[in-house]
């Protein structure tokens, strides 16, 4: 799988994303405090370190994605300040959210029922698409 258009996850990406996306969530309400007392307040370089730890790895994982070109890393020379990476991590909280919104799929079964899964090379769009046209053949017998 090549092209940009047909990459899908792994089922370890996913794994990656769980966990990486409750840390980023954690840190995002924990910065959005630390912004609202003093936003104009430099970060140091422990937690630029402390961050970039959870973004490094979900901006490699997103880099298949359209978002990829809008994400940074907090640049500790920048002297970047608490509102600063709150930005930064509300286009991080934006990509989360949109590569569950294209990877998570709910099936749609003809029986009526329905599975919600994650869409991954190990289990892409059409995986079980063969079952439900058997099940089907066979209900209808």
């Amino acid at each position: 799988m090549n092209d940009k258009a047909e990459w899908l996850p792994t089922l370890k990406d996913i794994d990656k994303y769980e966990l990486l996306k409750e840390i980023l969530f954690s840190q995002k309400k924990e910065f959005d405090i630390l912004s609202k007392k003093k936003a104009d307040d430099q970060l140091n370089p422990m937690k630029i370190k402390i961050a970039n730890r959870v973004l490094e790895p979900l901006k490699e994982l997103f880099k298949h994605e359209e978002v990829y070109q809008f994400l940074d890393t907090i640049n500790e020379d920048d002297l970047p300040t608490n509102s600063d990476v709150v930005l930064i991590l509300s286009q991080y909280e934006t990509a989360v959210t949109e590569f569950r919104n294209k990877y998570f799929v709910i099936d749609e079964y003809r029986g009526g029922f329905s599975s919600r899964r994650w869409m991954t090379q190990e289990f892409p769009p059409d995986y079980y698409a063969d079952e439900n046209e058997e099940d089907y053949e066979e209900d209808e017998r």
